[in-house]
């Protein structure tokens, strides 16, 4: 019985030590230092302060957002892909022609615009929706809520929803 009470005992004391140590890394304010000392807890290898003062001076130098007038490249990429590759988008809409349609094993219609972006149909269209966006059509990716994007058609104002798939 002195045996399981000591195990117990000892295991109790190790979670205590460990939120102590999790609570110290919380409080530091410098993210690469924080980030350090969560690698430290887990591994148990420790880096100079000359390594961490190297990567947090390379971090914070040079990270003005790329203000980018011609948006086609990046338009429709997530918040997140934007956020990591430090751009600002202006405009939230994107004009252009579809260059080719092919259908996916789903049923749903992959369209490939002119500026060699490839975007789907998040549902299965009807063929009448179909006929409203064929190869050469005048169409326009419009931001919508939540993070998603309408194709509307220039000509006939028919909209579906679409994603970006590159």
């Amino acid at each position: 019985m002195k045996k399981y009470f000591l195990l117990i005992l000892a295991l109790y004391l190790v979670q205590i030590n460990a939120e102590i140590k999790l609570e110290d890394c919380a409080s530091i304010k410098s993210d690469i230092k924080r980030l350090a000392c969560y690698d430290y807890l887990t591994t148990g290898v420790t880096k100079t302060s000359d390594e961490l003062a190297i990567k947090d001076s390379n971090s914070s130098a040079g990270q003005t957002p790329k203000l980018i007038s011609d948006e086609q490249a990046s338009f429709g990429l997530s918040s997140k892909q934007k956020k990591d590759a430090n751009i600002e988008i202006i405009k939230s809409q994107l004009k252009t022609i579809i260059s080719s349609t092919s259908k996916t094993i789903g049923g749903k219609t992959r369209f490939k615009l002119e500026n060699n972006q490839l975007w789907e149909s998040q549902s299965v269209l009807s063929s009448i929706k179909l006929n409203n966006f064929r190869v050469k059509n005048n169409v326009v990716l419009e931001e919508a809520n939540m993070g998603g994007f309408w194709m509307i058609n220039a000509s006939s104002n028919v909209k579906i929803k679409v994603k970006r798939i590159s």
